[in-house]
């Protein structure tokens, strides 16, 4: 029996162990199963990620090219431009001769006796004394011969709006690199100081918790626990006052450019500085302002010498050719009986004696049109002159700040070096380590908010002072 009993107790093992192998090795397989399609699960978040996680660069020179592409202003003044170069083509059109077509036809119906009827004209109006169908063709050929130089001077006002039409799209042009040039610095000191001031969160939550620590073992007071509170979340929301600054200037760069871009997936290259003298722009008359206000002078000059001549007399020549028909009874037979008529040629000359006074008030208002022109162009140079001669005095005192932050910045590494060997020898603790840490951080914002401004600047300068 007891042989029995070892033979079932021996079957019953073997039993419990086969069973327990076959589901260890169903869950080994269900493990490897599970490990790999965790695999292919970090595999795909780790593809959307990196896609997630594309960064577009951007510099100002590429910006430019596509604003410039993109701009409405530039489109429109292109559009400016062709139009008025039509009016030049209307304006060449007085210089060629007008050929003219009429024909008339009508019913006269006598109402006196034909005896007593006779042709009669009093003044432009002339009495039909016969009854009948009539009907008339005629050509006539006009040219202007002399008009003492209104046609001329038309055409070259014509032409004078073409060159002012032509300098205002290189204004608006230099306009759209002046708010670019706004707009990208703007962008680029936004994404430095959110950068900067990450690194001080950093070092901030770090300070938070070595005085989470002091405070639960009551070796800090409540007010310091405050305080380090406080000033994270001061730098938190400094981080999404600038995140939202810098979103509307990527909107208004959006809107320039035409393109869409990620303000978390975002480079933005620093402006290129370029050998350039700040001073050597002297001659106010090559600035495009200057040109565009003396163009519109001496269009308006031209108008004047036009419209001083408007009631000059006119000589023309004219040819009328005519052909005639007439039946008494019949409308139709009127019409087929259209026959050369006459054949005229002549020369006429027209003047306007009295008008009332109007060429002469139109010479005063275009003489007073010229008189402010003039005060504009005056008002323009002298802004312009303003502008520039801040932009010069600016650029020289954030060089010299820019001197200044370059020494501090020295000294605040010399005292980071000097607090970490105080450290490393446990006489002071971390916290007042990344209390200098964040000083220089917090320098380091001011130093590119003066380095990003310099650059904007003397890159504005260059701008507004280029020739054209």
């Amino acid at each position: 029996m007891a042989i029995e009993d070892m033979a079932v107790q021996n079957n019953s093992e073997s039993q419990i162990n086969s069973q327990y192998q076959t589901e260890t090795t169903k869950l080994k397989k269900k493990k490897r199963i599970k490990k790999v399609k965790n695999k292919k699960q970090e595999e795909v978040l780790n593809l959307t990620k990196n896609e997630n996680t594309y960064t577009a660069k951007i510099d100002f020179d590429e910006v430019l090219q596509k604003a410039k592409e993109h701009s409405y202003d530039l489109k429109i003044a292109d559009f400016q431009v062709l139009i008025s170069k039509q009016g030049v083509k209307v304006a060449r059109a007085d210089y060629f001769p007008k050929l003219g077509f009429n024909m008339g036809t009508e019913y006269t119906k006598n109402l006196r006796n034909a005896r007593e009827s006779t042709v009669v004209s009093i003044g432009d109006a002339f009495i039909n004394p016969y009854t009948r169908f009539q009907s008339v063709m005629g050509i006539t050929l006009t040219y202007n011969i002399f008009d003492f130089g209104v046609r001329g001077g038309g055409l070259k006002v014509a032409k004078e709006d073409v060159v002012i039409k032509e300098l205002e799209e290189k204004e608006k042009f230099q306009e759209l690199n002046l708010t670019l040039i706004d707009t990208y610095a703007k962008i680029l000191l936004a994404k430095k100081q959110i950068e900067l001031n990450k690194e001080i969160l950093k070092l901030e939550e770090k300070n938070l918790e070595y005085k989470t620590r002091l405070y639960d073992a009551k070796e800090l007071s409540k007010t310091e626990y405050d305080d380090a509170m406080i000033k994270v979340s001061k730098v938190k929301n400094k981080i999404s006052e600038l995140s939202a600054m810098l979103q509307e200037s990527l909107n208004w760069l959006s809107f320039y450019t035409g393109e869409t871009y990620d303000i978390n997936n975002l480079k933005v290259c620093d402006i290129k500085r370029t050998d350039f003298d700040i001073n050597a722009f002297r001659d106010y008359t090559k600035s495009i302002i200057w040109k565009v206000h003396e163009h519109n002078i001496k269009k308006k000059e031209l108008e004047l010498y036009v419209q001083k001549r408007m009631n000059y007399p006119k000589i023309n020549a004219y040819s009328k050719y005519y052909l005639y028909g007439s039946d008494q009874t019949n409308y139709p037979r009127s019409v087929g009986n259209i026959r050369p008529s006459n054949f005229s040629v002549g020369v006429s000359l027209n003047t306007q004696l009295f008008d009332g006074m109007k060429n002469r008030a139109n010479i005063g208002k275009v003489q007073l049109e010229l008189q402010q022109l003039q005060v504009e162009r005056d008002k323009a140079i002298a802004e312009f002159s303003a502008k520039l001669a801040t932009m010069r005095s600016n650029l020289i005192y954030l060089n010299e700040q820019n001197e200044e932050n370059n020494q501090i910045t020295k000294m605040l590494l010399d005292k980071e070096k000097a607090t970490h060997r105080l450290v490393s020898k446990k006489i002071i603790s971390p916290i007042e380590e990344n209390d200098v840490k964040v000083s220089i951080l917090e320098h380091n914002i001011e130093a590119e908010k003066n380095r990003i401004t310099a650059d904007a600047i003397t890159k504005g300068i260059q701008i507004l002072t280029t020739e054209y």
